[in-house]
This record gives C-alpha cells, sequence and structure tokens, in this order.
C-alpha cells in the first residue's frame, strides 16, 4: 500500500459523516465541551446568584459586558493548578492521590450515557448521546451511586479529624438519600416500563411527569439536592464547624478535581430531572436540544437557590427528612401508580407499560 492510498483512506475516515457525528457527540455535546463550559459557568452564575441575594456585586472585573467576572473562574482553576499539592504526613498516600482523581472520571463517565436530544443523521433518528444502551437509567444511576463512596474515602484517606468527620456525616447522608432516589426513579421506570431514557421522554409527549408523578418528582429533586450536599444539605461540609468537611485537606489539582466533580454532578442530576420529569427536549416550535438547555437551565437555577435561601440542617433533620419523610412519601407514589395501572390504566402512557 502506498502513501497515496493510506491518505486517501484517512481523509475518507475523518470526512466520513457517522465519524464527524461520533466527534461531536463525544467532543463538545453532550460529550466533553458541554460539562467543561457548564463547570465554568455554573460556578460563575453560581457566584451572581448569591451576590444578587446577598446585596452585593459577586465576580465583576474579569471579564467581557455582561458576563463580567467570568474569566475570573478560568484565572482561579489557572491559580489553584499551578499550587503545590501538599500531601499530610498521615494521609494513606495512594488513595490520597487517586481517589481525587477518580471522582470526575466517574461523573463524566455518567455523562455519557445521558442523551440530550435527536440529532439529525443519515440512516434512522440518531441521538445526541456518547454511549447508548437501553438500560441507561440504570448505568447513570450506578455509577452516581459510586460518589459517596469515593467521598468517604478520600475523607478517610487524608487522616485528619475534620476530614473524618465530614466523611462520616457523609456517610449518613449521602448512603441514606440513595434509597429514596432510587425509589422515586423507579416510579418512572414503572410508568414507562423502560430503562431507556430516550423511552421515557418520548412517553411525555401528553403529559409531563412532574404533572403525573409530582410525589416522585418531589423526591427525587430533594433527593438530589442531599446527593449533591447542596444547602440545605451540606452538612459533609459545613465550613463553620468543620473546615470544609471531607475536602478540608486537598490543595492545587486535587482541589481542581474535587470541585470540578461536583459541578459534573450537579450537571448530571440536572440532566436527570430534565428527561425524568420536565419532557426532556420535548417541545413546540423550538429546536429540541433548545428545549432541553432550556429546561436544564431552570433546574439548575434551583438546584443553585438552595445555598442562598435555606440554613443548614442538623445531621438528626437530614436522617429524618431522608428516612421518615422521603421514603414514605416514595412508597405513597409506587402505590398510587399501583392503583392507577390496576383502575385507571387510561391515565398512564400506555404504549410502554409492561415494557
Amino acid at each position: 500500500m502506498n502513501i497515496e492510498t493510506i491518505i486517501e483512506s484517512l481523509v475518507a475516515l475523518f470526512i466520513n459523516r457517522p465519524f464527524i457525528e461520533m466527534l461531536i457527540k463525544v467532543l463538545i455535546f453532550p460529550g466533553l465541551m458541554f460539562p467543561l463550559l457548564f463547570v465554568v459557568f455554573a460556578v460563575w452564575f453560581e457566584r451572581k446568584l448569591l451576590a444578587k441575594v446577598h446585596l452585593r456585586i459577586g465576580p465583576l472585573h474579569v471579564g467581557p459586558g455582561p458576563l463580567g467576572g467570568i474569566f475570573q473562574l478560568i484565572a482561579d482553576a489557572l491559580k489553584l493548578l499551578q499550587k503545590e499539592i501538599i500531601v499530610p504526613y498521615n494521609a494513606h498516600k495512594i488513595l490520597y492521590n487517586i481517589l481525587p482523581l477518580a471522582m470526575p472520571m466517574i461523573s463524566l463517565a455518567a455523562m455519557a450515557f445521558i442523551p440530550v436530544a435527536p440529532f439529525p443523521s443519515v440512516g434512522p433518528v440518531d441521538y445526541l448521546v456518547v454511549f447508548y444502551t437501553p438500560y441507561n437509567i440504570l448505568v447513570v444511576l450506578a455509577l452516581f451511586a459510586i460518589h459517596p463512596f469515593l467521598v468517604i474515602g478520600v475523607g478517610w484517606a487524608s487522616g485528619s479529624k475534620y476530614t473524618t468527620m465530614g466523611a462520616l456525616r457523609a456517610a449518613y447522608q449521602l448512603l441514606a438519600y440513595e434509597v429514596p432516589v432510587m425509589l422515586s426513579a423507579a416510579c418512572v421506570v414503572m410508568v414507562t416500563g423502560s430503562f431507556d431514557l430516550i423511552k421515557i421522554v418520548e412517553s411525555q409527549a401528553n403529559i409531563w411527569y412532574i404533572l403525573l408523578l409530582p410525589i416522585a418528582f418531589l423526591v427525587f429533586f430533594v433527593s438530589m439536592m442531599a446527593e449533591l450536599g447542596r444547602r440545605p444539605f451540606d452538612i459533609p461540609h459545613a465550613e463553620q464547624e468543620i473546615v470544609y468537611g471531607w475536602a478540608t485537606e486537598f490543595t492545587g489539582v486535587h482541589y481542581v478535581c474535587v470541585m470540578f466533580a461536583e459541578y459534573v454532578n450537579l450537571c448530571v442530576a440536572s440532566c436527570l430531572v430534565t428527561l425524568l420529569f420536565l419532557g426532556g427536549w420535548l417541545g413546540p416550535v423550538l429546536p429540541p436540544a433548545a428545549w432541553f438547555l432550556i429546561k436544564f437551565g431552570i433546574v439548575v437555577v434551583f438546584f443553585l437557590m438552595g445555598r442562598g435561601v435555606y440554613p443548614r440542617l442538623r445531621i438528626d433533620q437530614l436522617l429524618n427528612a431522608g428516612w421518615r419523610i422521603l421514603i414514605p412519601l416514595a412508597l405513597i407514589q409506587i402505590f398510587i401508580i399501583l392503583v392507577l395501572a390496576k383502575f385507571a390504566p387510561w391515565i398512564l402512557p400506555v404504549t410502554f407499560v409492561g415494557g
């Protein structure tokens, strides 16, 4: 094979439409570029939102026009990446260095299974998703459920009393709220009869599940706030009590990875709420991707508002809310679905009931 043939083969590969579609999905949307830009914009927007709530200015000077201050986040990231990594003397060195790097990788892996909109293709209808599986809701929730164990691991590996206390609080909180998350997601799966997020969205063509399953939506949203550690559920951090909780001992690149994973998890949780309860990309006039981003943005705002509106709960209040309120509410929603399926099945999206 001569050099001309090799060049022609490479050119044919790179101008091939399926290959270009794959690059768009993996590198731009919903792949690597989308969560990266989301993290920068979400941190900037949260600072500006909290500044408005607190009647102050927030980031202002480093950046153009109405986005003034947005480049401050890039400057902060560059500064942190250049800082020295200080490993505590009592830390378990291997876990201390590996676990913070694993956190953003697990979070980004969850994003790879989330479909965000239909995608025009040469063949049948394709979707903007990096890796498609008909069991994507199970895969995403399974990857999301790994995060609490990483949090507990890094808190223990740091070898500090503050990080250990934060890890213990995280163990109580995150593992407790896994149950209502799974139960509320199970309500949607029961109604649609599918573990496929694409079918779940399509089944909401007539009615969004926030209206059909309001209790499940409430349980899922509140439980996700607890899983993300957003106020009023930020007990594992609790700066006034334990400095910064399980992440206290991290500096430089490690701290960047921890913060990046936190906001990518926010992105994953907002995508799930949008797909499970708000009809995903469904909507009139606008392109499907635009509808997804609009609904996604609204969900993100509600997740961020908690930090400026609610006081932090005590650990006993948090556990009571999870075990005594949210889990019974999720079970009530499941009972309602079973009653509807038996006596009023026309209310449910019967096209999908039964798998």
